[in-house]
This record gives C-alpha cells, sequence and structure tokens, in this order.
C-alpha cells in the first residue's frame, strides 16, 4: 500500500550518489569536464569494488552521466548485481561534469594559475567558456524535480531505490543546493563540501515526498545516511583528483 497523507501520497525515494572510479585523466592530472576519458586499471579495480557493496541492493533506477567514465562504473555497478535483471538503467546529459572551457585537457595545474591572475581561488573562479556554478545547479535541479515528478505520476510504490552515477564537481555543488533549499538534515561537517567527492564513493540520502491530486508534490524532509563513503576502498589505491 502507498502511504497517503492529507494532500496524497507519501513516497520514500532512497538515493545512492556515486562518483565515478578513477579515469586516465584523473591519474595524469587532467581537468576533464566535458571531456570523455576512460577508466584506468586502477579505476576498474575500485568500479568492481563499489559493485561488490552494492550486489544485493535492489535498485528500480540507474541513471548515469553519459560521459565514458561514469557510464562504465555503472555498469560495472549493474553487472553484479543480483536484481540486474529489473533495473531500469538510463544516461543522462543533464549529469555531466561542469563544462570546465578553455581549461579541459589541461593540466590542473594552469586552471590554478588562471584562477590566481583573475584573483581567485580555483573552485570560485569560472573559465572562458565554461558553466557556472549556477549553471551547474539548474542542471541538477531540473533532473531532480523531473525524476520527482514521474515518480509521482507513474510508480505505484511507497518506497523506490535509485542510483545515480555522476562526478564530482556536479554532486559537489548538487549536494550543497539540497542543503540550501529543502528541509534537510546533514550529520557531517559542512566544510567538507569545499572538495569533491572521492572516486566511487557512495553518498547515500533519503527524500521524503508528498504528492497532491492535482499532480504537484513537495519534498518534505531529506536526510543524508553517508556521505563521501569510501570504506570499501580500503585496500585500493587512490588518486586524489578533484577535477
Amino acid at each position: 500500500m502507498i502511504a497517503e497523507s492529507q494532500t496524497g501520497k507519501i513516497i520514500r525515494i532512497n538515493f545512492y550518489f556515486i562518483r565515478h572510479a578513477e579515469s586516465v585523466y584523473n591519474v595524469s592530472g587532467k581537468v576533464q569536464g566535458h571531456l570523455d576519458s576512460e577508466l584506468s586499471q586502477n579505476g576498474i579495480e575500485q568500479a568492481k569494488s563499489v559493485a561488490k557493496k552494492l550486489e544485493q541492493k535492489k535498485f528500480d533506477f540507474c541513471f548515469t552521466s553519459d560521459l565514458t567514465r561514469a557510464s562504465d562504473t555503472a555498469e560495472y555497478i549493474i553487472s553484479e548485481n543480483i536484481y540486474k535483471e529489473s533495473i531500469k538503467y538510463f544516461k543522462e546529459k543533464l549529469l555531466r561534469e561542469r563544462n570546465f572551457g578553455e581549461v579541459q585537457g589541461r593540466d590542473k595545474s594552469y586552471f590554478v594559475q588562471k584562477a590566481q591572475e583573475a584573483g581567485v581561488t580555483f573552485e570560485d573562479f569560472t573559465p572562458e567558456g565554461a558553466e557556472t556554478k549556477h549553471q551547474i545547479v539548474k542542471r541538477w535541479q531540473c533532473f531532480f524535480e523531473n525524476l520527482c515528478h514521474k515518480i509521482r505520476i507513474q510508480s505505484e510504490k511507497d518506497e523506490l531505490d535509485i542510483m545515480i552515477v555522476s562526478h564530482g564537481a556536479f554532486m559537489r555543488e548538487s549536494i550543497k543546493f539540497m542543503l540550501e533549499n529543502y528541509n534537510c538534515e546533514f550529520p557531517y561537517d559542512p566544510k567538507d563540501l569545499d572538495r569533491s567527492a572521492p572516486n566511487s564513493s557512495i553518498t547515500n540520502f533519503f527524500v521524503i515526498m508528498e504528492t497532491r491530486p492535482n499532480c504537484d508534490f513537495s519534498i518534505s524532509y531529506l536526510k543524508f545516511e553517508s556521505f563521501y563513503d569510501k570504506a570499501h576502498l580500503e585496500n585500493i589505491s587512490e588518486t586524489k583528483c578533484d577535477l
């Protein structure tokens, strides 16, 4: 039975927000953005480790960025899942990494240099031709609200599990948006959001969505249950790269 409120249904949506595993560009220290880069050999091991951790989780949907490093990570996870035949899988451009404009394909040191010339930190710098942070957030907001609307219209379940595989800067700005705009419980240090998610880390949060007969919905509560979790990588090396 779907729970009922005075305004309609109440649906719980469990999200597993995963950064792609280590890519070849991560290893070389290059800024990726919208450029494609395959997983490194170590990244493949990371993806397999995430897959092992989540192999018994019954996902209803998997949404992934259409960039190779993300979609390959998602496909490793799905391939090992015992419920893989029932997972609905979609590639979504809205989940892409930030477009870093002129610094894409360049070493991170070049990005830092251009930011210093502009008198700001590289985290706050918008290179020529790049997306602003506001534009990244609008992509997440569009994806998230469209997804909630479709669930409100189409789902007969009162609880769903959804995997999202995306990118470091995109995840960081999306999480910040949720903290600022929803009734959100975040039992972690907000200063940790100054850094990107580690490769193949998992951030788990759930949303309580209340629906209305007029096809509208609201998010009444959101809670983070894990944040940048990488315990599954205990015996696997890690390249610290936030772009």
